[in-house]
């Protein structure tokens, strides 16, 4: 019985270690199977790190676009509230020397102030008579008082600052946009050299850019050193230097018209008493005239003048105003000549004892002192009184190129990490500054985009434009 069991147990102890073989070798698919998986995994993981760093850094880029395009924006608008403040300037100086004028001709009584009253009431026989107070202002407008002062302040600010600021903005740009993309690159990715591939000479790739040497043995403690490139959408630089033509300077006559202090200052008092049965509906007048304009130049004027229009006639000419200026002031800035509607003479006299005033003015000027509006004569005194302020002018401004106001400014960066155990890896993000309305309100829905709201944002694009013109 012994010796049957022994027979039959023979053979099973024959295959014992077959089953360790199989188990080993299916240990070993099992531990390739690993390491391949531990081997994409690793790929697939340093794959997504330089994704998230890429798109990192190419938002960033576009971020830097966007607060560039912005301060440009925010540059603009300080050089008009410097020009508003300069247009200010000149009308408190034109205010000034009308006002030491006014002082001037009552104490002279030319004409007297109970004249003024009687002819046109108590409220500007107040005005005229106020004036005497006012002498001494005709310093703070003369060349180096302290309206020109400021006048050449805000005039240096916008020429040396603001313009040098502008100026480095637009130039730098692109560059600090590059050093930012390197930057957070490099924080992703502390331990790695990060490259920027230079622009083309020689052995260019198909974006047009050189790829410059990067190391490809490095010590195995160190990370995988990265490369990058930019290439833009667009060719040509997205803002450029505009000289101010009228569009520039109807925006600043727009601005100037929301102050009343600066609007037109003209003003018409008749006195009701008939005067003369040849001109029956004709009437003394007194006339006050005043605008703050921007001339031809880009220089601010100021006027400011007041007459008494006394009705006159004789058998030559007839009916015609005899003008008492009572006050008067121009300011300009550089050398500046009034405007059309100031009519003026450069030679004046400064009394009318020896020569009529229509005789003269008949003679030696085209005035119309029939039915005219202005104030000629003292238009004369302010004029050769004036006083030169310095500076003054228009100053070219940045802005869109007409052909971008339609795009986005995007540009598309190439990174790629080099592996000594492994092939590179290259990835690809498109970001884009583009320029968005703050407000919804259906007046400001079809402003193009332009250098005059800092409403520049920056977001990342899926797929990159075509490089365009």
């Amino acid at each position: 019985m012994k010796h049957r069991q022994y027979r039959q147990c023979t053979p099973l102890g024959t295959q014992r270690g077959q089953a360790l073989v199989l188990g080993l070798f299916l240990a070993m698919l099992l531990a390739v199977a690993l390491i391949y998986q531990f081997g994409v995994g690793q790929v697939v993981g340093r794959k997504a790190r330089l994704m998230h760093a890429t798109d990192a850094a190419a938002y960033s880029g576009a971020l830097i676009q966007a607060r560039a395009l912005n301060m440009q924006a925010y540059i603009n608008l300080t050089q008009t509230a410097h020009q508003v403040a300069m247009a200010h300037l000149v009308t408190l100086g034109s205010w000034s020397l009308f006002a030491a004028a006014q002082g001037q001709q009552l104490a002279k009584f030319n004409p007297p102030a109970h004249v003024i009253g009687m002819m046109f009431g108590a409220r500007h026989l107040t005005g005229y008579t106020a004036s005497s107070s006012a002498m001494a202002l005709r310093n703070m407008a003369r060349s180096g008082g302290k309206l020109p002062r400021l006048f050449a302040e805000h005039d240096r600010i916008v020429r040396h600052v603001l313009q040098s600021a502008s100026h480095a903005i637009h130039q730098s740009m692109q560059s600090t946009r590059d050093r930012a993309i390197t930057q957070v690159l490099e924080q992703n990715f502390p331990d790695s050299t990060v490259t920027q591939l230079l622009l083309p000479r020689q052995d260019t790739t198909a974006h047009g850019q050189t790829r410059t040497a990067v190391p490809v043995s490095y010590p195995p403690d160190r990370s995988a050193p990265v490369s990058w490139s930019a290439r833009n959408h667009l060719e040509k630089s997205y803002t450029a230097l505009h000289k101010p033509g009228a569009g520039y300077r109807r925006f600043l006559e727009d601005v100037v018209a929301l102050y009343d202090f600066l609007g037109v200052r003209d003003h018409v008092t008749r006195n009701g008493w008939m005067v003369h049965y040849q001109c029956p509906h004709l009437r003394h007048e007194l006339r006050r005239r005043g605008r703050t304009v921007l001339d031809s130049n880009g220089n601010w004027q100021s006027t400011d003048t007041l007459s008494y229009h006394a009705l006159r006639s004789n058998q030559y000419i007839g009916c015609y105003y005899r003008e008492y200026p009572m006050g008067w002031g121009w300011i300009t800035a550089r050398e500046g000549k009034p405007g059309a509607d100031m009519p003026y003479s450069e030679e004046a006299p400064g009394n009318f004892g020896d020569i009529d005033f229509w005789r003269w003015v008949t003679q030696a000027t085209s005035w119309d002192i029939f039915t005219g509006r202005a104030n000629p004569l003292a238009n004369s005194y302010a004029v050769a009184g004036t006083p030169q302020w310095k500076g003054g002018g228009l100053i070219p401004y940045y802005d869109l190129r007409q052909e971008h106001r339609h795009r986005p400014l995007g540009f598309t960066i190439n990174v790629t990490q080099h592996f000594s155990d492994q092939p590179a890896l290259t990835v690809v993000a498109s970001a884009e500054t583009f320029y968005e309305l703050a407000s919804q309100n259906r007046q400001y829905r079809t402003e193009l985009a332009g250098m005059w709201h800092p409403f520049w944002q920056a977001h990342l694009v899926a797929n990159p434009p075509a490089r365009e013109n």
